[in-house]
């Protein structure tokens, strides 16, 4: 009879320890892949996306691993390609996920792995500005020459969607007032994201940027996701174990200036543009292949 239980069927290191780049006093970061009971799949009541045994320790109900992955989110990809050494556990419908690894690539990882890159480098940029050039203070309206009374924000997206779709007849008046309470809101919302930095920052990433004018470890991580995307369009293969780890290590010491990080940066986003176009990688998995293997997991795991 199944277990009330969820069957973990697959797990690994991931983070740090998996690519390569641990050192002393690392943590160690497991994930999991897990087929719930019949009642996540036959009853009404919600069912769990993951499990969290720590903050470190997280395991996966797999049609959501599958969906990420299906998607080619870097980290379920990384869970899946981990180095076989890193394994802690495969059970037999964990080893048919595994078997599957090559038919989960796709031409996505040029937007998935590079966009998690963009994202970094866009923090690195935004933290090292407010770093060297600080907001003075919460902006007023009265500094963009605004009322105080302004658009709401209803008001506000209509005239958006409008001038977006080339529709907005309005004054130049009225046209010169929504640009200024743009700008104004844009000035509002990074004092709060500002503040919200100032208020959580991470004492260590904070000695980092003091140490060497940006997040060095921000940076190690947008390089390595790049490299990996234009690996797995060139060649097909995903490693996570780096082989470039000192290359990786050089960036996470601050051993490279914040201008030949941009330039890395921008030389491999470039890069990885022109190998997506002549990738041998399909434009996307086959999702339905790929949801039948999904149900025969399910199906296996349940039966047993």
């Amino acid at each position: 009879m199944p277990s009330d239980e969820p069957t973990l069927i697959f797990e690994t290191l991931h983070g740090s320890r998996a690519y390569g780049l641990a050192r002393e006093g690392s943590d160690e970061d497991l994930k999991g892949v897990v087929v719930g009971p019949p009642a996540w799949y036959l009853g009404f009541l919600p069912a769990p996306e993951q499990i969290e045994l720590s903050p470190d320790h997280v395991r996966f109900e797999v049609r959501k691993l599958m969906r990420l992955a299906t998607a080619n989110n870097p980290s379920a990809i990384e869970i899946l390609f981990a180095h076989e050494d890193d394994h802690r556990f495969v059970a037999p419908a964990g080893q048919r996920l595994l078997d599957a690894r090559p038919r989960l690539l796709s031409k996505r990882v040029a937007e998935t792995f590079s966009g998690y890159a963009r994202s970094q480098l866009g923090r690195i940029k935004r933290h090292r500005r407010w770093l060297l050039e600080p907001p003075a203070g919460a902006p007023s309206r009265a500094d963009f020459g605004l009322p105080e009374r302004g658009l709401s924000r209803d008001q506000l997206g209509a005239a958006e969607a409008l001038e977006a779709r080339g529709e907005l007849v309005a004054s130049a008046a009225f046209q010169e007032t929504l640009a200024r309470e743009k700008r104004f809101r844009a000035a509002a919302k990074e004092w709060d994201q500002y503040r919200q930095w100032l208020r959580h920052r991470n004492a260590a990433r904070a000695a980092l940027e003091a140490a060497h004018g940006y997040d060095t470890k921000h940076a190690m991580h947008l390089i390595r996701l790049s490299r990996m995307a234009l690996e797995i369009l060139e060649t097909g293969e995903v490693v996570v174990r780096r082989p470039d780890r000192e290359s990786l290590l050089e960036v996470r010491d601050g051993r490279w200036s914040y201008d030949a990080l941009l330039a890395e940066a921008e030389e491999l986003d470039r890069r990885v543009r022109e190998a997506k176009g002549r990738s041998a990688l399909p434009d996307a998995p086959d999702e339905e292949a790929m949801s039948a293997l999904c149900v025969a997991i399910v199906q296996e795991v349940l039966a047993c």
